[in-house]
């Protein structure tokens, strides 16, 4: 018995790698050239991604195509992928390298299409996988030189809680005083997820050469029209529920 090299996607789906391309089985529709009207004459929507016939300035364009396919097909009686063990065989990998940032983004976003039915599970979908990202960057690798709870910019003052703070505005008295953040936990991780606040970056880290942008992220780039990034971006120290809440009401132009 030959055991498959697999990636596994939600819901059940795969994708099946291929290493030798003489391997490669006669079914399938290359990515680069999805058509819809051969893929409702042939009922199936399974895929050849082979990452040497498109390069990565093609990866937007190709997944706006297919998101655009997959809405259109599942109101028909077109499937998706076919059955295999009990799971569903989405189609076939070739020239896959698994430490590759941008392929793997790619999949990604593949599996964001596919696997979710529903606009808001892609959303919540990404949100999560962006906010896994940015964490596993930060946390645990003192990325920001904190020393004695403090960083670098707040070294001279009391407060350690970083970059955690954000005005709160009031009808009286003053117009607005610096208050920690009120989803930071104890132990200073964040409370929520929230991908405006894991994507800011202060003068002291852009100095370092760390900056992230969200066209630097496929997920985000691909999926969300101008003003879904704008909120993306701007609306901080909020919960994850609620910008996909403000997402979900502005995504007419996606």
């Amino acid at each position: 018995m030959i055991l498959k090299t697999i990636i596994d996607l939600d819901n059940n789906y795969y994708l099946e790698i291929i290493t030798n391309t003489i391997d490669l089985p006669a079914d399938g529709i290359d990515i680069e050239n999805l058509k819809l009207i051969n893929i409702l004459k042939e009922k199936r929507l399974l895929l050849k991604v082979n990452f040497n016939n498109f390069s990565k300035k093609q990866y937007k364009k190709l997944l706006k195509r297919l998101l655009f396919i997959k809405k259109i097909i599942s109101k028909s009686k077109t499937k998706i992928g076919k059955s295999e063990d009990l799971k569903i065989l989405l189609g076939y990998i070739i020239n896959y390298d698994e430490n590759n940032k941008e392929q793997n983004d790619f999949v990604l976003a593949i599996n964001a299409i596919i696997a979710y039915n529903t606009r808001y599970k892609q959303y919540r979908y990404i949100y999560d996988t962006v906010c896994n990202y940015l964490d596993g960057h930060f946390y645990g690798k003192n990325v920001c030189d904190f020393k004695d709870n403090h960083c670098p910019v707040t070294a001279n003052t009391s407060t350690i809680t970083g970059c955690c703070k954000h005005f709160k505005y009031r009808w009286l008295g003053p117009l607005s005083k610096l208050v920690v953040c009120e989803h930071l936990n104890k132990d200073y991780t964040c409370g929520v997820k929230c991908i405006g606040c894991k994507l800011y970056t202060c003068h002291y880290l852009e100095k370092k050469g760390i900056k992230f942008r969200i066209k630097d992220f496929l997920l985000l780039d691909a999926f969300f029209n101008p003003l879904q990034k704008y909120v993306i971006k701007y609306m901080v120290y909020t919960p994850r529920d609620k910008v996909i809440k403000r997402l979900m009401k502005i995504s007419f132009f996606s």
